[in-house]
């Protein structure tokens, strides 16, 4: 049977390249698809944790840790990472003098960014929140805006810390306002289930409103002069009482080897008299005479001078002039 009708050259033409066409399309699937799987591993660095969301919803178990992970590509799974070993800060409050103000500052203006104090004072500063996340799921889930909750949570306890202090306490007794700040900052960040944990909170800069800031600048330089005066008199004072406890040791060295040497002495006379005693027993003119040019010997050598005085009638006479004791405890003896 004889067909009655052939395809023309144009339709063959379009049927061979649409079969190219999808051939093509086939391998390109098939290449892409190792692709597209690879695109679900994820590094996770050394300071940082991810949570995994399948469909919109937070995988169970623990965040990932470092290290290489796998999950399903998107749109099917999202991972969201963030640096949780790493500290983070915000700072909240308002420089000392704002930029484009003049020192002259109106008091409306200085009520709206100034903070008041215990004793009905103004004063402006900026304080820096370290913080450091310890749930990732509660921080990007719990609430809308960590961040902005934590800034106005802090906001709310440096309020509340500053109006029961006086002006001077704040302002050159800060470091006493870190407690009870970081204090109330915690408790609220665990009421709130807020996942971060506060490690410090700084004053970094504290001054009063620009009108009476020049009143102020006496006062603080007053303060200044008074503890620079304060340093000098404890030095001072640590000096001295260092020199006086040195000249005191010497002393006490001095007396302690004096006595130790005269006990020495004296334990060897003793020593010796009880060694002469049976001898005196036996022969007491022997020993006396012999303990008798002891003494004139020990009194000859601490002779500072010796006269011999020629009498008339061809006697003579010796005159011992005797030194001072030698050693150091009497070295200023006023002695002739």
């Amino acid at each position: 049977m004889i067909p009655t009708e052939f395809p023309s050259p144009v339709a063959t033409a379009w049927a061979a390249t649409l079969e190219l066409a999808a051939r093509i399309l086939r391998w390109a699937l098939w290449l892409l698809l190792p692709a597209y799987l690879l695109s679900g591993v994820h590094i996770i660095g050394p300071h940082e944790q991810a949570l995994v969301t399948w469909f919109g919803r937070l995988r169970p178990g623990p965040p990932w840790g470092p290290g290489f992970h796998w999950t399903l590509p998107r749109p099917f799974a999202r991972v969201i990472r963030m640096e949780t070993a790493r500290l983070s800060s915000i700072t909240i409050g308002s420089p000392a003098r704002p930029a484009g103000t003049s020192p002259n500052l109106g008091s409306e203006e200085d009520w709206r960014i100034a903070h008041v104090t215990g004793n009905a004072n103004l004063i402006r500063g900026r304080w820096v929140v370290r913080y450091r996340i310890n749930d990732l799921a509660a921080w990007q889930f719990a609430h809308r805006d960590p961040i902005a909750t934590l800034s106005n949570e802090a906001h709310r306890a440096v309020l509340l810390a500053v109006i029961r202090t006086p002006v001077d306490d704040v302002l050159f007794g800060a470091e006493m306002l870190r407690d009870p700040i970081e204090a109330a900052l915690r408790q609220r960040c665990e009421e709130l289930g807020l996942g971060a944990q506060i490690v410090r909170v700084e004053a970094v800069e504290l001054a009063p409103p620009a009108a009476v800031g020049d009143a102020f600048v006496d006062v603080i330089t007053a303060n200044q002069e008074r503890n620079a005066r304060v340093d000098e008199a404890r030095q001072y004072a640590t000096r001295v009482l260092a020199d006086a406890e040195a000249e005191a040791a010497r002393i006490v060295s001095s007396a302690r080897v004096w006595r130790d040497r005269h006990v020495a002495a004296a334990a060897a006379a003793a020593e010796y008299v009880r060694k002469l005693e049976p001898r005196d027993r036996v022969d007491p003119y022997s020993v006396r005479s012999v303990l008798w040019q002891d003494v004139v010997r020990r009194a000859l050598r601490q002779a500072g001078e010796i006269y011999v005085v020629r009498r008339d009638a061809g006697d003579q006479e010796v005159r011992v002039w005797l030194g001072p004791e030698p050693g150091p405890m009497n070295r200023d003896a006023n002695v002739p």
